[in-house]
């Protein structure tokens, strides 16, 4: 029989990690929360509760339990005769995506779940493993691993802390004004009251209106390191925007209300946004979807410029309303083929009522 014994739930993502015991071992999961309908995402062998066996047996998935690894698989620390935890000494520890979490006990990494879980069968860390199995990996040798995890605690109490957001809020306005020029005109809170806080500030120059987010990028995105690797730090982080001719000033209302929906997508679908990626969007007439770009692919677009975020570099995409026809196109060549159809890609994000490619 088995009991959830530690349950943790995400800040930022409708995910819990638990621990949970049998008569022969703990799990860690990392599961979909309850009022979402439960769903497993992630299992990671923690360690065995009793003697482990000589070598692998199949038969106990098979009578439906969780499986022990075997004495090869077995890190030295591992008693012989197995282990008991006792529940009060654990704690979990978010990563900064949401959706991947370490444990401790007491001031011990215990095992971890990381963002780049899943990628060619890994399934997480434990102290008390070896090798590497489909069911735990032993615990990276280097010290770094480890260090990261410790700096979770760090990085959620500062986020949390009273003087934070004022403190993120105050940069990104100045980052954000410096590109208007001006300061902004209006400011709309798109956190719905719940943390995380997160804002849109609108400005104009040059015949052009803008909208742009601040605090999006406080938290890295969801299969961003999976995805990027080693890259990850120039990729998991962004900030949203939306640019429009004045004469087009009735639409950018609604775009706005659109990006306040977009900057919760990462982490309510546990996934990224990026350069090339499009959205169903048929409600501006003419126009069917809409395109993420990313001016760090453009030379000579324009673009806010954001300090890194805990050495991590923050990336805006704008939002750009495409045809069916530039959809097609984009589906059929990709995002940098379609980007040479374009005449004028340093201004492809100014929305101005045409398509943008010539095809």
């Amino acid at each position: 029989m088995s009991e959830i014994i530690f349950e943790s739930h995400s800040p930022i993502c409708d995910i819990s990690a638990v621990i949970e015991e049998d008569d022969s071992t703990y799990y860690m999961y990392l599961m979909t929360a309850p009022e979402t309908g439960v769903k497993l995402l992630r299992a990671l062998w923690v360690c065995n509760r009793r003697p482990a066996p000589e070598t692998f047996d199949p038969q106990c998935m098979k009578d439906g339990k969780a499986p022990m690894l075997p004495k090869e698989n077995l890190a030295p620390i591992h008693p012989a005769a197995g282990i008991t935890l006792n529940p009060d000494k654990l704690s979990c520890y978010w990563y900064d995506t949401g959706d991947s979490a370490a444990i401790f006990y007491g001031d011990k990494l215990l095992c971890a779940i990381p963002p780049y879980a899943g990628l060619h069968d890994f399934p997480g860390f434990s102290v008390f493993a070896k090798g590497q199995t489909r069911y735990a990996w032993g615990m990276p040798e280097t010290p770094a691993f480890a260090e990261r995890a410790k700096g979770l605690k760090t990085f959620w109490e500062n986020i949390k802390a009273d003087d934070s957001w004022p403190e993120i809020q105050d940069e990104c306005l100045r980052v954000i004004e410096e590109f208007y020029g001006s300061k902004h005109e209006k400011y709309y809170a798109i956190d719905g009251g719940q943390f995380p806080p997160k804002a849109l500030a609108q400005g104009r120059k040059n015949g052009v209106i803008y909208g742009i987010t601040l605090g999006v990028s406080q938290f890295a995105m969801p299969r961003s390191e999976m995805v990027f690797g080693s890259h990850y730090e120039d990729c998991n982080r962004i900030e949203l925007g939306f640019a429009a001719q004045e004469r087009h000033e009735p639409l950018t209302q609604m775009m706005f209300s659109v990006i306040s929906d977009v900057a919760n997508m990462p982490w309510n679908e546990q996934n990224f946004l990026w350069h090339g990626h499009t959205f169903d969007f048929p409600n501006i007439k003419g126009f069917s979807q809409i395109v993420l770009i990313n001016p760090v692919y453009i030379e000579g677009m324009e673009c806010p410029k954001w300090r890194k975020f805990i050495g991590n570099r923050v990336n805006l995409l704008w939002l750009v309303p495409i045809t069916s026809d530039e959809f097609a196109a984009l589906r059929e060549i990709g995002i940098a083929e379609l980007l040479k159809k374009c005449p004028d890609p340093q201004h492809l994000h100014i929305f101005d009522g045409k398509p943008k490619f010539s095809l």
